[in-house]
């Protein structure tokens, strides 16, 4: 036993020396090289601390967070059962939700009565979400200061759930005809969006996308109605027009940033966490084995742990900072750009990040030890550039829903179609929207049968005509924006043929 303890007490040694020579080799250049960049930004005029970054407070009478709280706490059950709402039955093609003789879905038919009871438990929680309309800011008091950890973040599901319960009412307001109580709700959810765009942080950034692409199921299903007014959908109009996502991606990217080198400083002070482990000697036929994996867990951890916040925590910090860096000057050149012809500046992007040439140092350290790799507890270093991606589709989204507005608005004023989209300029639009993806006019022109084609060519920034057809293979998806349609096709109602087919048939 005694020289098992001695086998054990030099292969410790053996560690720890190998440990201190990575570390003597490894933790003065990227800690300088940390510095130099972050001192780099700064004469550039960056912000880089949470101090510089953190948002001001709002004034109580102009938030309207007590009624939004409240109206979480009023919430019943959740509602599992919306209805079909724009929902895609062939290429190009949606039925309009209101319009169907009962609500249903995939899983559940309904009577419209038995809808309206499940809306009505929820009506007190939907008049308060109604006040945002009446205060200008969303503000639920973060404190920004805390680590991941601590910084709790309770409200995002119930504000994503609210935008759910607004597009439910929205469905059951269509049914009944009654327009003007739907572009309210409309309205809300909207608000909802613009004025929480103040809170900096990337995830709250993408439930906002996530609540903006809710918002315009609902805005379809409004204008397929023949009894709304010209002065609701210039309300819905202004509300979609009020959204600003590249402004709220470089808002908080830059806090984003500011509080990831805080969360980096935090766990550098941190001292490494004693580990402990089992003897790691087992009983076998032959007598006692040791079981080295085991015997070493915890020195190999603790030796991990202590490398990583003395050396490579400075590396992996470089790393990511240098990528965030190259995804914000993206997005401020997107905002500056007058043409808002956006895939040049995403693709540069692209192209800057994949030869960045800063590599994970620890990585192959850690493999070593057989021990998980510390930098992976910050998700690697491409979420801005996933982010920007999702806001630049909301983005085109957007640009596509409030030409669509101003092509209804067209309509009920003429009784037909523009022929151009020049036409619906300065009335209802103050210039025509640009494609972000091929710096072109939205494209539109009216159909013999008395629709409308109206899209964007997507993200390959390939114009195929207004084709909405999927381009993966085995992939039945019909959503309007999907990564795989060749152009993103805004839908047109659906004939009852087409419902009923997809009733018979529908999508597995």
């Amino acid at each position: 036993m005694q020289r098992r303890w001695k086998i054990l007490l030099a292969a410790i040694g053996l560690l720890v020396l190998i440990a201190a020579g990575f570390w003597l080799g490894g933790h003065v250049q990227p800690a300088s090289e940390l510095a130099a960049y972050r001192q780099f930004l700064r004469t550039k005029g960056e912000k880089l601390e949470l101090a510089e970054v953190l948002p001001p407070p709002v004034p109580a009478e102009s938030n309207s967070v007590v009624a939004v709280e409240e109206a979480f706490g009023l919430y019943g059950s959740s509602i599992d059962n919306l209805p079909y709402a724009m929902q895609m039955v062939a290429p190009g093609k949606a039925l309009i939700g209101w319009a169907q003789p009962d609500a249903r879905n995939s899983d559940f038919t309904n009577s419209w009565d038995e809808f309206a009871a499940e809306i009505e438990a929820d009506r007190p929680a939907i008049e308060l979400l109604h006040q945002v309309l009446e205060r200008p800011k969303l503000d639920f008091y973060l404190d920004y200061k805390k680590n991941a950890a601590m910084l709790l973040l309770p409200h995002l599901a119930p504000l994503k759930h609210s935008a759910q319960k607004l597009e439910a009412a929205t469905a059951l307001d269509l049914h009944d005809g009654n327009t003007g109580a739907a572009a309210t709700n409309i309205l809300t959810l909207l608000a909802l969006i613009h004025n929480n765009a103040g809170e900096g942080l990337l995830i709250s950034h993408l439930v906002r996308i996530a609540m903006a692409s809710i918002a315009i199921t609902p805005t379809w299903e409004l204008l397929q109605t023949t009894n709304v007014t010209d002065g609701q959908l210039a309300a819905v109009q202004n509300g979609w027009r009020q959204m600003d996502f590249l402004s709220d991606a470089e808002n908080s990217f830059v806090t984003e940033r500011a509080w990831s080198s805080s969360e980096f400083q935090r766990l550098r002070d941190l001292p490494p966490a004693a580990s402990t482990s089992s003897s790691g000697i087992s009983s076998g036929s032959g007598g006692g084995l040791i079981d080295w994996e085991s015997i070493t867990e915890g020195p190999r951890n603790t030796i991990g742990a202590v490398m990583w916040r003395y050396s490579w925590s400075y590396s992996e910090e470089l790393r990511t900072i240098k990528s965030d860096q190259i995804v914000l000057e993206a997005v401020r050149a997107m905002r500056t750009n007058q043409s808002q012809f956006y895939k040049p500046d995403y693709d540069s992007m692209a192209s800057r990040l994949a030869s960045l040439g800063v590599i994970d140092a620890g990585k192959t350290f850690f493999r070593a030890l057989k021990i998980p790799n510390l930098n992976d507890e910050f998700g690697g270093w491409g979420g801005l550039n996933t982010a920007l991606r999702k806001a630049l589709r909301i983005e085109a989204a957007r640009r596509v829903v409030i030409t669509a507005i101003a092509l209804k608005r067209f309509q009920l004023k003429h009784g037909h179609w523009p022929e151009t989209s020049g036409e619906l300029v300065p009335e209802f639009l103050p210039s025509v929207p640009i494609d972000p993806y091929d710096g072109k006019s939205l494209k539109y022109h009216p159909n013999s049968d008395g629709t409308f084609l109206l899209y964007s060519v997507g993200e390959d920034g390939v114009d195929d005509g207004g084709n909405p057809t999927n381009t993966a293979s085995g992939s039945s998806s019909l959503y309007w924006q999907s990564d795989h349609a060749r152009d993103w096709v805004w839908p047109q109602p659906a004939t009852p043929t087409e419902v009923q087919n997809f009733y018979e048939h529908p999508p597995r």
